[in-house]
């Protein structure tokens, strides 16, 4: 057979094996010209799908039916044991119902760890500073209360100073109680590097050592904000200079005690003025019966200077030393003058002298006297104003 013969064998088979074969979807038909395109697989895909649904569900049932179910025991609570089991006794409670095959109930070390492991960390307040607005030197107080879950520990050692980065300084530690009872760690930080711009750093995390064994206290980092104490870049235009002036005190507003001072100034101006005519209607009332006062009163109206030491202020010293002792007292006679004025005795030798050099003045014609009656006078008027009634 020929080439040829053969290439025209194969064509003339071709339609019988496609007859031959089913097509993949025999129930469609081409659609007539202006109908929509309508395919019937989406519709067999979703009948499938829905078949297989409905058999898993009835084996689903079938192995629920199967299965054997239990209930919980009622929650009895145990009688208190004798004594304490040993820890080799101990054993984990078995619960009702089916243990599968293989089962090893875990031992108590297992059970610890993973209690512990279940357990949530312990909790230690912490106050922290504000998060925001911090220029270099700028001090910060972070604040550590000594307890753990509510109970009070006590630290091995107090945090030193130390350098954290380029940042952050710890300049001092100390503990403080406050009224309530409770122990704070009281650490106080300073920025110690000026930022170009807003920079965010944070405060150490640090875990503190108690005397407990195996009980620490950590502390976590706290982010924080530093910005630059000037910008960069300072416009020179309008009222924005590179130097600013400083800002004007605050004004107190007056009005509201403008009103009550000037009551109180007055006030205080009728109580001076009262005590000044007090004093100056004591001294008026003192001149007019006081023996020395009066003299010392006569004494200033003597005119001119020159006659203050005059016969006439020999006698008016007179006149008062006689009123003081109620009649005419001479050098003879001046016990009786202390006898009647006891508080005249600290004066005793000026007077003394004075009667001498009175008696030699007057009956001796000499005139050289040393004593000024106007200065003695002065001085026993300070002595009868510390003994006036």
């Amino acid at each position: 057979m020929s080439r040829a013969s053969a290439v025209l064998v194969f064509v003339l088979a071709m339609p019988l094996c496609a007859v031959a074969q089913d097509p993949p979807n025999r129930d469609y038909q081409p659609p007539f010209k202006g109908e929509a395109v309508f395919d019937p697989r989406p519709e067999k895909r979703a009948a499938a799908a829905a078949e297989a649904e409905r058999k898993a569900a009835e084996e689903a049932a079938a192995i629920d039916a199967a299965t054997v179910k239990t209930e919980p025991a009622p929650a009895v609570p145990p009688p208190e044991p004798a004594a304490a089991p040993a820890p080799e006794a101990a054993q984990m409670p078995i619960a009702e119902g089916p243990v599968a095959e293989g089962y090893v109930p875990p031992t108590p070390e297992a059970l610890a760890a993973a209690e512990a492991a279940l357990r949530p960390p312990p909790r230690t307040p912490v106050e922290n500073p504000r998060a925001y607005g911090y220029l270099v030197g700028d001090l910060l107080l972070q604040k550590v209360q000594l307890s753990v879950d509510g109970k009070p520990v006590e630290l091995a050692e107090l945090p030193g100073r130390d350098r954290y980065g380029v940042w952050i300084a710890r300049r001092a530690t100390k503990v403080e109680r406050h009224a309530d009872g409770t122990r704070w760690l009281v650490m106080e930080y300073q920025i110690v590097n000026a930022s170009k711009d807003v920079d965010v750093i944070a405060l150490p995390k640090l875990k503190l050592r108690t005397t407990t064994p195996d009980l620490f206290i950590d502390v976590p980092d706290w982010p924080i904000t530093v910005g630059a104490i000037t910008s960069a870049q300072i416009s020179n235009k309008g009222a924005l200079r590179a130097l600013q002036p400083d800002r004007p005190a605050p004004v107190i507003d007056t009005d509201a005690i403008r009103h009550p001072l000037k009551l109180v100034l007055a006030a205080l101006a009728a109580v001076l003025l009262t005590w000044l005519a007090w004093w100056r209607w004591r001294e008026w009332q003192a001149s007019e019966r006081l023996p020395f006062a009066r003299a010392r009163r006569e004494l200033r109206h003597l005119a001119p200077d020159s006659e203050a030491d005059s016969d006439a202020a020999w006698r008016c010293l007179h006149q008062a030393f006689d009123a003081t002792a109620g009649r005419v007292v001479q050098p003879a006679t001046l016990a009786l003058l202390f006898r009647a004025a006891p508080h005249l005795e600290a004066a005793r030798d000026v007077i003394e002298r004075f009667y001498a050099e009175s008696a030699a003045r007057f009956f001796g014609g000499r005139d050289g006297a040393s004593l000024s009656p106007n200065a003695l006078c002065a001085q026993l008027r300070t002595i009868e104003k510390q003994h006036e009634a």
